[in-house]
């Protein structure tokens, strides 16, 4: 039986920065802290107050939004507002099977394992070598990585006959793929292609089509924060604007 997922730990200071504590139990350095007993901390309830070196921290159990932001990077992630959108379309839920095509540094991979839960899997599929690297540190940071296989090779000819629920794409070719992806999919299944530009949208969208998906679209996602203050509430001056289109399809038989 699955061990109940246990997420990591986080130290908040008083200007509200957050800190990653790794899930060794052992003592480590932890940039911006210090040298840290974390196995002293493993037993500790949400809330509690920690002090190490003279400075006051909260320590509190990690939601899933800490862990992308506390990442390593490598090439550019999709960002939780875009990811978030992927998880709702797609209908990703516990217990199902995913397809992740191009794991970059894994942020969406991340996610995707969150939301399928304990009896999910997610196959990821990742051929640059550096990539799938610094992923597997991602993902056994986040403490989700037995829910998760990564793959190095090309997906293309390579895709597993077992039915997804849902399969989803960071490449710059995702049309290339289409014809594998809709026969490894469950019928009422979904599909996403993430693409930076316009034109990928229109040939991605066109052949979803062509080749039999329902229910296509594309969406793109703008996010505004909105600052509170004593003086008055207005919009923030930053902006997370253009980072991606979301191509989605269904198949439907």
């Amino acid at each position: 039986m699955t061990n109940k997922y246990k997420p990591p730990q986080i130290l908040i200071d008083a200007q509200g920065r957050v800190f990653i504590i790794p899930q060794t139990g052992a003592v480590c350095e932890i940039e911006g802290i210090g040298v840290v007993d974390t196995g002293k901390l493993q037993d500790m309830a949400p809330g509690s107050s920690v002090k190490i070196a003279g400075k006051e921290f909260t320590l509190l159990r990690a939601s899933v939004l800490d862990i992308l932001a506390s990442m390593k990077r490598g090439p550019q992630i999709i960002t939780p507002k875009d990811s978030i959108q992927i998880v709702g379309w797609c209908a990703i839920g516990p217990g199902d099977r995913v397809l992740e095509i191009g794991t970059g540094s894994g942020a969406l991979t991340i996610m995707l394992a969150y939301y399928v839960g304990q009896q999910g899997k997610v196959i990821t599929y990742e051929e640059n070598t550096k990539n799938a690297e610094i992923a597997r540190q991602n993902l056994k940071h986040s403490g989700l990585g037995d829910r998760v296989e990564i793959r190095e090779q090309n997906a293309l000819g390579h895709l597993p006959e077992t039915e997804f629920d849902a399969a989803v794409m960071d490449i710059p070719q995702p049309w290339d793929l289409l014809d594998e992806v809709i026969r490894i999919l469950r019928v009422s299944g979904y599909t996403c292609a993430y693409v930076p530009t316009m034109n990928q949208v229109e040939g991605t969208i066109r052949a979803m089509r062509d080749v039999g998906f329902a229910e296509t679209k594309a969406v793109e996602n703008i996010q505004r924060e909105i600052v509170v203050g004593k003086g008055g509430t207005r919009p923030s001056f930053d902006m997370l604007g253009h980072t991606g289109y979301l191509c989605f399809g269904r198949r439907i038989k």
